[in-house]
């Protein structure tokens, strides 16, 4: 079966394949990307590809330096398998896919690395190299490069990394350590016997270690002076020589590369006499480590993405199982709703209360705000609903009661708009609008549509509010909609909203059918108009049609 998938290089040259399994793929430095890709030069989210039916969709996200497709710059286009996609200045090649996933082997792509790493270590040699020294210092880099193409660990990075740096060197002592807030801690520590150094046996000058803070490398491998050499802590450990480099990488919630570790050799004797090429190669393994930094740091961004992931997911679900498991069979009407979150979890609610006296009461409530917050509010403000109404099944006083909870138990940024009615079985009943969008009713009679507004402040911002019910009668036929803005509010690709006008004349043009057509005539205009754009706000809404004639 075809897999639409996508291709690219990493920065050792290694093929990497991400296979496009969800409706968007995300483009970006940032560690929450789909597809991160660790260049100063490409925006923390800087595309998106959009899969609509069978087609694929490519969309720059407002980046500085661009997005292209086959060279050219675009906003917006389709994707054809084979499409060569550029991001950012560099124009990073991203290849789409649409059919199997490449057959090339794990072998192949190694191959295909080394022979990059040993074309980028040529670059820096000397065009003749003929002493056995200088070829066993590139085994070891190259060495490293197959390994970090082959798999990944922290830890054999490190290790691999302050090994061959102590084999170039002759330092006795190597550490490696890594940025933690505004701090340098132990990662890893390596004597000239190739044995685990621990952390208690690291210690050194901190006007060293604040110079490759600095970004600024530092070489005494045969003798130290100037102010170093008064250190009392280089004194009183007798070193002799001192190596110190930047360990550089971009982290993900920045733009450009700093300093994420420090690689550090020491020693009580002299170090080797570094030639252009040691300190070259030197330099390079530094580099290597930033990027094993780099590299960690994204893992340790994916991992934490990955417990909120699964926190969402709990509370989604937890959400999910506060709304009514199914609408509720009440005789003479039918009953549609529907709520999609834009975060996993959401501040929308709707539900429906039999209550005693035989009417149906339904409320739809949108909670400011979004996420994890606003989904706690609003469920507390469910289980504060179904509680007033067992005890009082009167709009105006269930609305003043819920008024005054909210503003003793929420914040006073946080608030409440909400659509609150009540029907019985002959279709007359009461509503009350709480700072609410405009509700509206089809009259299958004149096919005309009313427009139920708001009368009442919103809840929990002013703890005098008070509310009136409003008198409302459903003939047979007739259609109430009840919503909340992120339906009005959907965008487009050109930042238009589907507004209003546009919810009016679709029920105007379909309510003739029921409520089940006018359900997925919305859902069908809805995707019409946003063409794959991101969900910004919870979408919830509710259709109560009175049947018989």
């Amino acid at each position: 079966m075809a897999v639409p998938h996508l291709e690219w290089k990493d920065s050792l040259g290694t093929l990497q394949s991400y296979e496009i399994s969800s409706d968007q793929v995300l483009i970006g430095r940032k560690s929450d990307s789909d597809v991160v890709l660790p260049n100063p030069y490409i925006s923390r989210h800087h595309a998106k590809i959009v899969q609509d039916g069978d087609r694929f969709w490519l969309a720059d996200l407002g980046s500085t330096h661009g997005t292209y497709l086959n060279g050219q710059r675009i906003e917006r286009e389709t994707l054809r398998s084979g499409d060569r996609i550029g991001v950012g200045r560099d124009q990073v090649e991203i290849t789409f896919r649409s059919g199997e996933l490449s057959s090339v082997s794990r072998d192949e792509e190694a191959s295909e690395a080394m022979q990059t790493a040993f074309l980028n270590l040529t670059a820096m040699m000397p065009l003749e190299t003929t002493e056995k020294s200088e070829l066993e210092k590139i085994s070891l880099l190259l060495d490293f490069q197959y390994q970090w193409g082959q798999q990944f660990s922290g830890d054999a990075m490190f290790h691999q990394i302050l090994s061959s740096a102590l084999t170039i060197s002759g330092a006795e002592r190597g550490f490696i350590l890594r940025r933690k807030d505004k701090e340098y801690e132990y990662a890893r520590g390596l004597d000239s016997n190739m044995k685990t150094l621990s952390e208690a046996e690291f210690s050194t000058s901190q006007t060293i270690i604040n110079q490759a803070a600095e970004g600024e490398p530092v070489f005494m491998t045969e003798g130290i002076s100037g102010e170093f050499a008064q250190q009392e802590s280089i004194v009183a450990m007798n070193l002799r020589a001192v190596a110190c480099l930047p360990l550089k990488g971009i982290a993900s919630d920045q733009a450009a590369p700093e300093v994420l570790g420090i690689l550090y050799l020491d020693s009580t004797k002299t170090m080797h006499a570094l030639s252009g090429l040691d300190q070259k190669i030197l330099d390079k393994l530094a580099i290597e480590a930033g990027n094993v930094m780099e590299k960690l740091d994204m893992l340790r961004g994916l991992q934490e993405r990955q417990v909120l992931e699964q926190e969402l997911a709990l509370a989604r679900e937890t959400q999910v199982n506060l709304l009514p498991q199914e609408v509720p069979h009440f005789e003479g009407f039918l009953i549609r709703a529907f709520s999609r979150p834009t975060r996993h979890v959401g501040g929308d609610f709707y539900d429906f209360i039999h209550l005693k006296n035989g009417d149906l009461a339904g409320i739809l409530a949108d909670v400011s705000g979004k996420g994890i917050s606003a989904s706690l509010l609003s469920s507390s403000l469910q289980g504060a609903l179904h509680m007033q109404l067992r005890s009082d099944t009167h709009p105006e006083a269930v609305l003043n009661e819920l008024n005054n909870y909210v503003c003793e138990r929420s914040q006073p940024n946080r608030f409440v708009t909400l659509f609150f009615f009540t029907l019985d079985p002959e279709g007359k009943g009461a509503f009350i609008s709480a700072g609410h969008n405009p509700s509206y009713l089809y009259r299958a009679g004149s096919g005309q549509v009313e427009e139920l507004g708001s009368a009442g402040l919103i809840l929990g911002a002013f703890d005098f509010a008070t509310y009136e019910s409003n008198p409302m009668q459903l003939e047979p036929g007739d259609i109430l909609l009840v919503y909340s803005d992120g339906l009005t509010e959907a965008a487009n690709p050109e930042e238009e909203l589907f507004g209003e006008e546009n919810l009016i004349r679709l029920i105007r043009r379909h309510g003739g059918g029921g409520a089940e057509l006018l359900e997925e005539k919305i859902f069908e205009a809805l995707d019409k108009f946003t063409r794959g754009m991101d969900q910004t706000d919870d979408i919830t809404f509710m259709l109560i049609e009175r049947s018989g004639t």
